[in-house]
């Protein structure tokens, strides 16, 4: 008995030095948002770190290439040689430009659907304040984030890689790889 125990207590300690959380930022009036960094040691090599954003305790999956999330941008990156990093990465040098509400009224079905499509800049009067900015290739849109997974399955998106890091839409691979190159080089 006692061996097991200690057995069980070694593979704890074991378990969370292979995957730990080097930051947790609350994000929101409510908290409602969280941005993790996990880590994965490695012996030999660089850490290989995953960014995550999560809504009310959930994961948000890897539908956009950028959200906009009270006022910061976390712009979907892959895995590559040089950077050990995969997931969503907080831009620290975005600046939020000056969104003045403009155009029409949101639509008591805008509300209901819980999503319009929009450039950041063209934020509708009306439009909640927990809504959040997303962007997949050409499309964007303000949302409910809680109508992220309604919103990907109406347009058709499918997660860009899951949790392992492995793209599951080869298309839409090539399509998000173009998109990032051509933003790099303005």
């Amino acid at each position: 008995m006692k061996a097991a125990t200690i057995i069980t207590a070694l593979l704890l300690v074991f378990a969370t030095g292979c995957a730990s959380v080097r930051t947790r930022d609350a994000m929101g009036p409510e908290g409602d948002w969280e941005y993790v960094i996990r880590v994965q040691p490695r012996v030999g090599s660089a850490d290989l770190e995953t960014g995550e954003l999560r809504f009310r305790g959930r994961a948000i999956p890897t539908f956009f290439s950028e959200l906009v999330v009270f006022g910061q941008r976390y712009q979907y990156r892959y895995r590559t040689e040089r950077d050990p990093f995969q997931g969503y990465r907080a831009d620290e040098e975005f600046e939020l430009p000056e969104i003045i509400e403009a155009g029409p009224e949101l639509t008591r079905r805008e509300r209901n659907r819980g999503w319009y499509l929009a450039e950041l800049e063209e934020r509708r009067p009306g439009t909640p304040s927990g809504w959040v900015w997303v962007r997949r290739e050409n499309l964007s849109a303000y949302l409910d984030p809680r109508e992220l997974r309604e919103f990907a399955g109406y347009y058709g998106l499918a997660a860009i890689a899951d949790r392992r890091g492995v793209t599951r839409d080869r298309r839409s691979d090539v399509q998000f790889r173009f998109s990032v190159h051509q933003s790099l080089s303005r």
